[in-house]
């Protein structure tokens, strides 16, 4: 058995890691949280653009949750839960609205945290705010879009030819 496995993989796993943390099986729930991206206009990136997570937008997030969850606890009763927010950009939308659909996964029983797929450029000193207050009393991890996060900060002109191939500018 390998160091940091439990499932004899070569490499320290998400499933190990939320195994020491919370103590039992944690599963990732991807939700659509019916949010936008400001990179619509340009018709979307290679990432989001082909209807990630839209066959759940017009469903409440608890719906959506729950029809994740019911057979993963038959299987696992005892599991907990991290509500992945995947589809488009999560934060993109006033402070208000954020803060209405993470508190509302958040009270669902055993959902221990939050994981936020956004962009850097979607990220209001106002949304940094509520999301470290957030992260003082829940899990969470918030991710970025590769590429946008890369034009924010610099890019070296290599990958020029990548970032216009996923259309993310």
């Amino acid at each position: 058995m390998f160091l940091y496995s439990l499932d004899n993989k070569r490499y320290h796993t998400l499933n190990y890691f939320f195994r020491k943390k919370f103590g039992s099986k944690v599963f990732k729930v991807a939700l659509n949280a019916g949010l936008s991206c400001p990179n619509y206009k340009n018709g979307g990136c290679i990432y989001c653009s082909h209807g990630s997570g839209n066959n759940y937008q017009d469903m409440d997030l608890v719906e959506q949750f729950n029809l994740v969850k019911i057979p993963l606890e038959r299987k696992w009763p005892n599991s907990k839960y991290i509500a992945y927010f995947q589809a488009n950009t999560n934060t993109y939308a006033p402070l208000e609205l954020l803060k209405e659909k993470y508190e509302q996964v958040l009270n669902i029983p055993n959902v221990y945290g939050l994981d936020i797929a956004t962009r850097s450029d979607a990220l209001s000193e106002e949304v940094l705010d509520y999301l470290t207050e957030l992260n003082k009393r829940t899990f969470l991890i918030v991710k970025g879009c590769r590429l946008p996060c890369t034009k924010v900060h610099g890019l070296v002109p290599l990958y020029w030819k990548y970032i216009l191939r996923v259309n993310s500018l």
